[in-house]
């Protein structure tokens, strides 16, 4: 990976690849690997500093954690795949203590067995490990926001916010959440007719917010639990999901301690989103002392991501076969979320699909 602006000499920055990525999470790193090996030279730009997406890991005062995506689900054949034979590492867990719900009444129940009986992928410094392995391979630019494209009748040039040219390439694949995608292709210049149709399509997703919160306590303030997870099961709680990042790996927090991941609902996200830090833990320590039915003191750590497109509202998912038949023969392609859901299994499928999208319009 490299940071913009790279190396490289303008001329040879620019021709260099058939195909710009624009995103760099699991979905689009799946495609690229998908499109390289078909012998395609491919360029991903990335405006974060990391690669992944919400399939990422922070680390703060000695606590290595997941703020967005929990795990990776197993028996899914293309995520499989990739975890267990092409990127293969001895850093890759499955979490052995089972997911169990709650209620609004804060009442704690035995998950499904079929569901617990399926394994969950992760990584014991972090989820964001597999985008890091996906991403060496690769060429990827980082803190490169494309701000605009202009079709060029064929192929594309691809412009940063300050106006430079960053590609010229043949074909792009947009992988980018939809209310961001939809702003590229508004601030763009693109064929009569085809902004009006992508815009369209592209609009009818909506996201939900998320207020993801990691808490950490002695562990003696906790004791162990035979669960790993627990799942809001009636989706009228304020809190989504809690779960203990040791129980990932004990990599993950310092000897004798334990941390907390609490996932806030959506409405109550929304309605908390502009809350300092500082409020956001108490209030969450709040509601975790009455969930698990025990008073918690102030955490002696506590980080809060705020995730404005985490999750795409299952009832408004895009269909892709819809949206390429008006993108497709411009050589401008679409993948990510906005087509599956937020799951990490199914965006690393629906960047192969995607990939072989693309290649399929090159015959």
């Amino acid at each position: 990976m490299e940071s913009w602006p790279a190396t490289k000499g303008e001329s040879e920055r620019e021709q260099s690849a058939e195909v710009a990525v624009i995103g760099a999470g699991v979905s689009g790193l799946a495609a690229a690997h998908m499109l390289r090996d078909h012998e395609l030279q491919v360029a991903l730009y990335e405006r974060e500093e990391r690669v992944g997406g919400r399939a990422t890991t922070r680390a703060r005062a000695g606590f290595c954690f997941d703020p967005g995506a929990q795990y990776i689900h197993g028996n899914a054949p293309v995520s499989d795949a990739l975890l267990l034979q092409r990127f293969a590492t001895s850093e890759l867990v499955s979490i052995a203590k089972p997911v169990w719900t709650f209620d609004s009444q804060n009442r704690i129940r035995e998950g499904d067995p079929r569901q617990n009986a399926l394994p969950r992928w992760t990584y014991r410094h972090g989820l964001l490990t597999l985008a890091e392995l996906m991403a060496r391979e690769l060429t990827v630019y980082t803190h490169c926001e494309i701000a605009r494209l202009a079709y060029m009748r064929p192929g594309w040039r691809l412009f940063s916010a300050t106006g430079q040219v960053v590609a010229e390439v043949p074909a792009v694949l947009v992988t980018l959440p939809a209310p961001e995608a939809a702003a590229l292709m508004a601030a763009s210049e693109l064929p009569p007719g085809l902004q009006q149709a992508l815009l369209a399509e592209l609009g009818r997703a909506r996201y939900r917010p998320l207020l993801s919160l990691a808490l950490a306590w002695p562990r003696k303030a906790l004791p162990p639990t035979p669960y790993y997870a627990l799942v809001n099961s009636d989706k009228t709680h304020p809190i989504s999901w809690l779960a203990r990042e040791e129980e990932k790996s004990p990599e993950r927090v310092p000897p004798a301690w334990t941390l907390l991941i609490v996932q806030l609902a959506p409405d109550y996200s929304r309605a908390h989103w502009s809350w300092d830090d500082q409020a956001l833990a108490t209030a969450t320590t709040t509601l975790v002392s009455a969930l698990l039915g025990q008073q918690l003191p102030a955490p002696h750590f506590y980080d809060v991501q705020r995730w404005p497109l985490a999750l795409p509202e299952p009832e408004r998912l895009l269909d892709a076969e819809t949206l390429h038949r008006v993108s497709a023969p411009y050589g401008l392609f679409f993948s990510g979320d906005a087509f599956t859901g937020g799951r990490v299994h199914l965006a690393l499928r629906q960047g192969q699909e995607s990939a072989l999208r693309l290649l399929a319009s090159r015959r």
